[in-house]
């Protein structure tokens, strides 16, 4: 039965990101290392919600999905399961953080989100790239390294490629300026 089938698919969209990831996204294909960050970040968030307080780090070669799904379909899964939750996502420039947060308000607007997670909805009067929120007070925040962040705080702290390219990495001074950032800004947030 074709009515069944449809809230089977929901209903594992909404318990689990790999299948949210396929629902959204439709032939999708998942490798094994997709399937072991998604269930890493399903436990992640677990560990959020129970405010065990985790850190996650995910460590891969370029081009194989790391920001696909750990900087765009997870923020929307994770505020699709608790809109009133806050996230905040970084990298080393505004401009890749800005591009991430409308693809995720992109999701989370989507015929495809929506049939998901019905109850989470965007606020119509807080809608900008450079920020937004859920009508349940949650939201998503982007920000570039030393950029602004100061007034928002939230339950996620994403920080995706800190570090531009391997100029930066060998930079003293971009390390140490990396460091003093997240140490006096970004973590605070949490």
């Amino acid at each position: 039965n074709e009515v069944l089938k449809e809230f089977a698919s929901r209903e594992l969209s909404r318990r689990h990101l790999l299948p949210f990831i396929q629902r959204c996204h439709p032939g999708y294909m998942a490798g094994w290392v997709h399937h072991e960050l998604c269930e890493r970040l399903e436990a992640f968030a677990a560990d959020v919600i129970a405010n065990k307080s985790p850190r996650l780090m995910v460590m891969m070669p370029p081009r194989l999905g790391k920001s696909l799904i750990a900087s765009q379909y997870f923020p929307a899964w994770f505020l699709g399961r608790f809109p009133d939750k806050e996230i905040i996502s970084c990298s080393y420039a505004l401009s890749l953080q800005l591009s991430f947060s409308k693809k995720v308000r992109s999701l989370l607007s989507s015929e495809a989100f929506s049939a998901v997670f019905p109850q989470a909805q965007l606020s119509e009067d807080m809608q900008s790239a450079e920020g937004w929120r859920t009508t349940a007070n949650g939201g998503f925040k982007p920000a570039g390294r030393g950029g602004p962040i100061n007034g928002f705080g939230c339950h996620i702290l994403v920080i995706d490629d800190l570090i531009k390219n391997a100029t930066e990495a060998y930079s003293d001074s971009t390390r140490s300026s990396a460091w003093e950032w997240y140490t006096s800004t970004a973590r605070t947030r949490l």
